[in-house]
């Protein structure tokens, strides 16, 4: 329920940030989380235990049940963006962090924390998608002043570009059976 209330011409904004579920049957919701910090992104953790989240430029992990979350180790990665995910086996995240210098590269740790490792040298990436099949991600990169799709296999390798058409193309993600990339143009 709504209710207007009355604010002191004089009163400063107010940050908060909520992390919910919400049953789809029953349409009830419920509170995982509630911060003063700016969060964003959650994560499910592919066995539905726990969600990861960005927060401050770090990755975070919170029991479903709720708590207190913890911050992950990511190493020297301390810039981390919303654009970050979870492996189909689930053993991997992916994330996009802005450590030394300020523009946005892709990498790939234990899903526990540790040690990060470089996907994209070049800058600036934006991580989105993980292929079925777990060898390869879809992200959004610019590259002579163009954002486009790009792909890159996760073993290590080059980047292949997918799109070439001007304006920006961002947010690719497999389809299901991995046979597609969707994005938004």
């Amino acid at each position: 329920e709504l209710k207007p209330v009355s604010t002191p011409a004089n009163a400063q904004p107010v940050l908060e940030s909520t992390l919910e579920t919400v049953g789809l049957a029953l349409m009830d919701r419920r509170v995982i989380y509630r911060t003063r910090d700016h969060i964003e992104a959650p994560n499910w953790s592919r066995d539905g235990k726990f969600f990861l989240f960005n927060s401050n430029g770090r990755m975070c992990r919170v029991p479903v049940a709720g708590g207190v979350p913890e911050v992950l180790d990511t190493g020297s990665q301390i810039h981390c963006n919303n654009d970050h995910g979870i492996s189909p086996d689930g053993a991997q995240l992916a994330i996009s962090d802005t450590t030394p210098d300020g523009k946005s590269r892709i990498y790939v740790l234990p899903i526990a924390g540790g040690a990060p490792r470089l996907i994209t040298p070049q800058a600036p990436s934006y991580w989105h998608g993980w292929s079925p099949d777990g060898k390869t991600l879809a992200f959004c990169a610019e590259r002579n002043s163009q954002f486009d799709i790009y792909t890159i296999p996760v073993d290590g390798g080059g980047e292949t570009c997918l799109t070439t058409a001007p304006g920006l193309d961002d947010g690719p993600d497999y389809s299901p059976d991995g046979k597609y990339i969707y994005f938004n143009s």
